[in-house]
């Protein structure tokens, strides 16, 4: 091809044809060949990525300690990624029973859209509508919390919403045992007493990202079912 950067470069019709008809082909095929070259790489890692994974549907999971079972999960799907550290993803919502000993009497329940168990160090990542519910009819609402099934807390440093079937509060940080009944919020903004029979929260203030919702009184293992 002729190099058109010289400045005194003759070329007859036909040559500035060629030249201007072989450089876009040229830069076509090498377009070609390294889209070729970045689909097969991408290929290669997808093949990689599902390797490294693990698929599973109708999960069930029992948490024990020194032998007695501390919590049962459910969930209609899960995704154990190999990589290093391992997790288990559940994008399509859980379940956890937590029970008070074992004759299997149930202390609390917790449901979200989201999770991620690490299972290096057994924590829970909680994400999307989490909601943990204990026998008293205490309620907990936010969009993140995090389950240190070792220590058996809940920690979440997102906005909170604590119902019971007379007060509604409201706050940012949480810290809590794992059967609700001792928690402390980290910024309280506020309590609010329930007026009616409905026992429905009043308007959230406005730094909260939660919608007021029922605070509706727990039952033995009757935690709403997580939505496929």
């Amino acid at each position: 091809m002729i190099n058109v950067s010289a400045k005194n470069t003759k070329k007859t019709k036909g040559e500035k044809q060629v030249a201007f008809l072989l450089s876009p082909l040229t830069l076509s095929l090498c377009l070609l060949f390294s889209a070729c070259e970045n689909d097969m790489n991408a290929i290669m890692e997808l093949d990689k990525k599902k390797a490294a994974t693990e698929e599973g549907i109708d999960i069930t999971g029992m948490f024990s300690q020194l032998g007695k079972v501390k919590a049962k999960l459910t969930a209609p799907a899960m995704l154990r990624h190999l990589e290093t550290p391992p997790f288990v993803e559940f994008n399509k919502g859980l379940k956890v029973v937590f029970y008070q000993d074992s004759s299997l009497l149930v202390e609390s329940t917790l449901t979200a859209k989201y999770g991620k168990y690490y299972e290096n160090d057994a924590n829970v990542f909680l994400r999307d509508s989490v909601v943990v519910v204990n026998k008293e009819g205490r309620r907990l609402d936010t969009n993140e919390l995090t389950w240190d099934a070792k220590k058996e807390v809940f920690l979440s440093d997102k906005a909170v919403r604590i119902s019971t079937p007379t007060d509604t509060i409201y706050g940012t940080g949480l810290e809590s045992n794992q059967d609700f009944s001792n928690y402390k919020i980290l910024k309280v903004h506020g309590p609010f007493t329930v007026q009616d029979s409905t026992m429905r929260g009043p308007a959230a203030p406005s730094d909260s990202t939660l919608s007021p919702v029922p605070a509706t009184p727990a039952a033995k293992d009757t935690a709403a079912p997580v939505k496929k």
